[in-house]
């Protein structure tokens, strides 16, 4: 019965959000119920193979340089380059690793959206030209670095946002916060139209 009341009340929640869609990518609200099902099962560990040779990791990773090593990492995708991970080319001088930072808080007004396509593009070039190992590192590595791996799946591997986020939290606990949900959700309909015109 509690289950029901549950359910009908979701169910009222999501009709009194108004996020249509012409390519019927689920609401917010949908994603993160998709994203937080399976969540017990999901590894929490400080870093986790996501994609193959796609590593999110927590920031316990990206400062362990001897890890790094280990592991073969070639490429740091920082997510939150000055925001709470403070590494940077310098930090990584002379182990021949590439690096790209951006800024972004972890909240759910902030805009990571222009940074989809570039840290797309990044990550692309070093599993394809560089055949690398990419760390995609944030505080937890929960939100914005799986944010960013997500766009990355969506824009080079054409998956949608659900396929991108499942994919991900079978691997991850994964957990982006919801504004990051919204420019994802965004960025499906965008890839969509795309593909259409196409």
């Amino acid at each position: 019965a509690d289950q029901l009341m549950v359910e009908d009340l979701y169910n009222r929640v999501r009709d009194m959000i108004d996020d249509r869609s012409p390519y019927n990518t689920p609401c917010v609200l949908d994603i993160q119920r998709a994203v937080l099902q399976d969540r017990v099962e999901a590894p929490l560990n400080p870093v986790d193979e996501v994609w193959p040779n796609v590593f999110i990791g927590e920031k316990s990773v990206a400062v362990n340089k001897a890890r790094l090593k280990r592991m073969g990492v070639t490429h740091i995708l920082n997510a939150a380059h000055g925001t709470g991970v403070y590494t940077g080319e310098s930090f990584y001088a002379g182990m021949g690793l590439r690096y790209m930072g951006i800024e972004v808080d972890d909240f759910p007004d902030s805009d990571m959206a222009p940074h989809f396509r570039p840290t797309a593009e990044f990550l692309d070039d070093a599993l394809l030209t560089h055949r690398g190992k990419v760390l995609v590192v944030s505080m937890m590595g929960v939100s914005r670095s799986a944010v960013l791996v997500a766009s990355y799946l969506m824009i080079f591997q054409h998956m949608s946002i659900m396929e991108a986020l499942t994919s991900m939290r079978k691997k991850r606990a994964i957990h982006p916060n919801e504004g990051f949900l919204k420019q994802l959700r965004n960025l499906n309909e965008n890839l969509m139209e795309e593909r259409d015109d196409d």
